[in-house]
């Protein structure tokens, strides 16, 4: 794969460097070949050098107005390292959207650095720049309707979307869902690991997906319980499987104690309180609520998407809790105080933070649930077997025991 989108000797690839050469802390980290790739592209397309594909415009006609309309105005979607955010931001006035609000202020920590490394100030309105073309950068989503929820939001205020990833994860579905809202979509070449699908002239009348997505969970003990999906949200309207089996497990320990329709006065397992650390699409808080007859109940999440879908699916079940869009595994988090004890705390780990495996957060969490766990109160954790969380369960929150085990996932009850 070639190094660049422009050819050696191309002046737009000169004045890259140049740009690049201005953050010598960006060298060898994440996310540096995507960045690279895109000021590449918006600079070959400005200097009339590429095509609206990426490839050599040398030999072609390419008309004066589609060189003279580049962006002033670039949004930049989850860019979770910052550096698009940041050279794009010497190339246009830039505006950032992201899902989680742990990457947006990793980000915002990142662009303050570098702009005050650069002394950087507003970037300069350049010949041929029109003020009323916006463009979008795109960093593909693992979930195809993440892809396409951004997308419908997006097309009534840009002119063109670039949806950059590597090269193996951009599907043709990306193509299928640029096509509903655009009438050229164009795949630049690959450069390293990645490439970008291009979607450029609004189609006045597109066919865009429409979110939330409404479903029906069904689960033995609960019925059937409404839920609704924004597109990045973790499982969509499905249950997922640790869920149903933590589900199960409190549906077991509840019986054990004879609590729910015939609870007893000295039941063992009662909870009034209930918070669910990373709560989804809310269809577990509100299976947990609905189960056991808490009179308060409270989800936290950092995904947008995930916050709005878990309000509205306990809007839909009649269910009055408080959602939160927080990061659990940031105690200095102001969204956490005030929270307050739970009698029962519901935790499932991440383990999948985009296509990346991460488990780093993952204690961050138990020390949540640690902090928020009322005085007799119960920890109910659903991991995937193979991460072997009982001895940090153990060691951060207490004494721990196994309530339910299968092929892929293990639950475990811990009381402070």
């Amino acid at each position: 794969m070639p190094a660049s989108l422009l050819s050696r000797d191309s002046a737009a690839l000169e004045r890259s460097r140049k740009l690049l050469a201005e953050f010598p802390s960006f060298a060898d980290r994440p996310g540096l070949p995507q960045a690279r790739m895109l000021v590449d592209y918006i600079l070959g397309r400005r200097a009339g050098e590429l095509d609206v594909s990426g490839r050599d415009a040398q030999g072609t006609f390419v008309p004066a107005e589609a060189v003279a309309r580049q962006p002033q105005r670039i949004i930049v979607v989850d860019d979770a390292h910052g550096m698009q955010t940041t050279l794009m931001g010497r190339l246009a006035e830039v505006e950032t959207r992201h899902d989680r609000i742990d990457e947006e202020r990793s980000v915002e920590d990142t662009v303050e650095v570098a702009e005050t490394a650069a002394e950087t100030g507003s970037p300069p309105v350049e010949d041929g720049q029109d003020p009323h073309e916006t463009w979008a950068v795109v960093n593909a989503p693992k979930a195809t309707n993440a892809l396409a929820e951004t997308i419908a939001t997006l097309h009534p205020s840009v002119t063109t979307i670039i949806v950059i990833g590597r090269s193996d994860a951009m599907s043709r579905a990306v193509n299928k869902e640029l096509a509903r809202g655009f009438g050229r979509v164009d795949v630049s070449p690959g450069v390293g690991k990645h490439r970008m699908i291009i979607g450029s002239r609004p189609l006045p009348t597109p066919s865009l997906s429409r979110f939330p997505e409404h479903g029906t969970i069904t689960h033995p003990g609960n019925g059937d319980l409404e839920v609704r999906a924004h597109g990045a949200c973790f499982s969509g309207i499905r249950k997922d499987e640790g869920s149903a089996l933590l589900l199960d497990s409190v549906q077991s320990l509840l019986t054990a104690s004879g609590t729910g329709e015939e609870a007893a006065p000295d039941s063992e397992f009662a909870p009034g309180s209930v918070l669910d650390l990373g709560c989804g699409n809310g269809w577990l808080l509100t299976a947990v609520m609905q189960a056991t007859g808490a009179a308060r109940g409270a989800g936290l999440d950092v995904s947008r998407a995930a916050v709005a879908s878990a309000r509205a699916t306990a809007e839909a079940n009649g269910i009055d809790v408080d959602i939160r869009l927080a990061d659990a595994a940031d105690s200095t988090d102001p969204e956490l105080k005030g929270l307050g004890e739970f009698d029962l705390v519901l935790l499932n780990p991440p383990f999948h933070q985009g296509t990346a495996i991460e488990t780093d957060s993952a204690e961050a969490m138990m020390a949540a649930a640690a902090r928020h766990l009322a005085p007799g109160g119960v920890v109910i954790t659903v991991f995937n077997s193979h991460l072997r969380y009982r001895g940090r369960l153990e060691a951060i929150i207490g004494d721990s025991e196994q309530l339910a085990r299968n092929k892929k996932f293990t639950v475990i009850a811990s009381r402070g």
